[in-house]
């Protein structure tokens, strides 16, 4: 199995845990939708692709700010996600947005085809990042802006870092590299920026966004991530029953200051960068 195919059959494994958690994803995750579309300047009419866009996010939000006149295309490898981000698409009466199954690395643009680009914890799972920017790029017109998120480094992200810390001290993991892909993959400060620079974008920017994961106690919350996130899902397969259950104690203490009132509020950054044709 290729890099290609192990991050497809990654996300594929966890598309039905998407559509199952929609709500508290969507809570999650607003801040990125909200600063992407104003980095990028999406306005009314525009035509824009959304890369890696998952179960339809930030693709349906930005559907709604460019209107009927505008035109939005979302792009993703995993069918099963697409799926889902149809569904959400027609609930919403959008018929200004479509959907395909498809890799940026193998996807073949129109020409000066899109007003803005957005990609979303996308390009970090992309090995050849130069040639994903210079495809989209020449998919932009001139003046175009394109707008990327990726996760900032994990010491600010311990939605994550807590079960796979706790996963770690029943099986090994190899140690996190940022410069090769994966989730904190482009994660340091100034990388999505030089990347951005690198690939002839002008006007360039980048900042740290917070967010805040919400669960109701230890219980949900691990059962979420159980379910929506693609790199645990092999990891968790391995485990034996015993190994299961000592994780689940290890990410419940782990969690355990970030009790909020009867809530959890577990925190997380992004980074966001933005540039311009």
């Amino acid at each position: 199995m290729n890099e290609h195919e192990r991050v497809r059959a990654e996300w594929q494994s966890v598309a039905a845990g998407w559509r199952r958690w929609e709500p508290l994803l969507q809570s999650f995750t607003w801040p990125i939708a909200l600063r992407m579309a104003a980095a990028a300047g999406i306005a009314a009419g525009q035509r824009v692709l959304d890369v890696g866009c998952g179960i339809g996010d930030p693709t349906l939000q930005v559907a709604v700010l460019v209107g009927p006149h505008g035109r939005v295309v979302g792009i993703d490898v995993a069918e099963d996600m697409i799926t889902t981000a149809r569904d959400r698409a027609a609930a919403l009466g959008l018929t200004h947005v479509e959907f395909r199954a498809a890799d940026v690395m193998q996807e073949r643009f129109p020409p000066e085809s899109f007003d803005a680009v957005l990609g979303r914890w996308s390009l970090n799972y992309v090995a050849d990042v130069a040639g994903a920017l210079g495809a989209l790029r020449a998919a932009l017109v001139p003046g175009g802006r394109i707008a990327l998120a990726s996760w900032a480094p994990p010491e600010v992200n311990p939605w994550i870092t807590v079960p796979m810390d706790a996963i770690a001290r029943v099986r090994p993991l190899p140690p996190v590299d940022p410069t090769a892909p994966g989730g904190f993959h482009l994660s340091e400060d100034g990388a999505l920026v030089r990347a951005l620079v690198q690939a002839g974008f002008q006007a360039v920017g980048q900042e740290r966004v917070q967010l805040s994961q919400f669960a109701r106690d230890p219980a949900e919350y691990w059962a979420m991530m159980g379910d929506v996130e693609g790199p645990l899902a092999p990891l968790l397969a391995k485990l034996d029953g015993g190994e299961r259950a000592r994780v689940a104690r290890d990410v419940a203490d782990g969690i355990a200051r970030f009790r909020v009132g009867d809530v959890y509020r577990i925190p997380a950054q992004a980074q966001v960068a933005w540039g311009r044709v």
